[in-house]
């Protein structure tokens, strides 16, 4: 890269750090037509692209082809990133693997990557290995290793453990601090200690990294109480902010439970314009909403395209329900057994439609 052009890219790079990513692209783009194969020009706009629907697929191809140069490292992490975004698990997995041959750098990240993964395809106690070994190692993202197993506890309900891990971060930096606090309020919601959950959300208030998070784990919590009202304000809050989305998605749910299913839809379609992962969440409400509307088939499709997906076990539970009461009982009983055998979070409801299941087939018997 010439002297005056590597001016200018560090001038980029100062605009993305300050999230003025529009123009950072429009600076890259200028640059790339001066040198079209410098691949730190290229990396960095390819993950621009990835940031936008309209040039998604661009920043897709450039990535790929950066992986098989000089600098492929960065474009490896990033491919796995992207796909493992998008759902796209085994893909993501090829990926990341490919750096554990790397250096001590690429294999830390690989690690972390890949143990998230793993947590996913219910490789569990691989992803327990690569997160421990890394806060075992020291290694410079120990902190990030510590709150995915705090993540990974609460998804097995070692909640003990899950706040100890949590506690772990809170003497970190701020940004520890804030995500570990979040989690925390999680935990506590989840068990249902609701004044502690309020406590730890109201210390986020204001917080840089997470008030927008905290106000919607707090309409979850008020949801969670039976109240409503309060928590659809929250939920309306966030309407203008950067999680528009999410809170379409709560907004959405409560919407459903009340029967209200075209404002239900309403709030699912928009949301399935959003981002990948945002499909992902609404075409799972979107399955559940055509269930309540005898659009049996239609169900069926959406819940078989989430079956390779990251929230695989939530659209195998609602397909094993739906053969269920479709007398395919077979077909039920072997998907509420897949769930149990790898030990989802949707386990134990799991295992108890299995017993239902049993005790039915008994009275057919008799």
């Amino acid at each position: 890269m010439k002297e005056e052009t590597h001016v200018r890219f560090l001038e980029a790079k100062e605009l993305l750090k300050n999230n003025r990513m529009a123009e950072a692209r429009v600076l890259l783009e200028k640059l790339k037509k001066i040198e079209i194969d410098d691949p730190y020009i290229n990396f960095e706009l390819a993950k621009i692209y990835l940031k936008e629907n309209i040039t998604e697929k661009k920043g897709e191809q450039m990535l790929k082809e950066l992986s098989n140069g000089k600098n492929k490292n960065f474009a490896l992490l990033e491919l796995g990133k992207y796909y493992a975004r998008n759902g796209n698990i085994n893909e993501a997995i090829s990926y990341l693997k490919q750096l554990l041959k790397g250096n001590s750098n690429d294999v830390c990240f690989a690690k972390l990557e890949l143990g998230r993964l793993y947590v996913i395809v219910n490789k569990r106690d691989l992803a327990r290995k690569y997160f421990n070994d890394l806060i075992d190692g020291n290694a410079k993202n120990s902190n990030y290793a510590m709150f995915e197993l705090g993540k990974l506890d609460f998804l097995e309900e070692n909640y003990d453990e899950a706040r100890k891990n949590f506690n772990g971060l809170l003497d970190g930096t701020p940004k520890d601090k804030s995500f570990a606090i979040l989690e925390l309020a999680k935990v506590e919601i989840k068990t249902g200690n609701y004044k502690l959950a309020k406590q730890h959300l109201d210390k986020l208030q204001n917080d840089f990294y997470n008030k927008e998070y905290a106000r919607l784990e707090l309409g979850r919590l008020y949801n969670a109480m039976g109240n409503e009202l309060q928590a659809r304000r929250e939920f309306e809050y966030l309407l203008n902010s950067r999680i528009r989305n999410h809170a379409l998605l709560e907004l959405g749910k409560i919407d459903s439970l009340k029967g209200n299913t075209i404002e239900a839809r309403k709030k699912f379609e928009e949301v399935m314009m959003g981002s990948e992962e945002d499909k992902l969440y609404a075409t799972l409400e979107l399955g559940i909403l055509d269930i309540s509307e005898d659009k049996i088939e239609e169900a069926k499709e959406k819940f078989k395209s989430l079956l390779n997906k990251k929230n695989w076990y939530y659209a195998m539970f609602e397909l094993a329900l739906l053969y269920s009461l479709e007398g395919d009982i077979d077909m039920a009983t072997t998907y509420f057994q897949t769930l149990i055998d790898r030990n989802t979070p949707n386990k134990n409801i799991a295992l108890q439609e299995l017993e239902n299941i049993k005790s039915y087939k008994k009275q057919i018997k008799k």
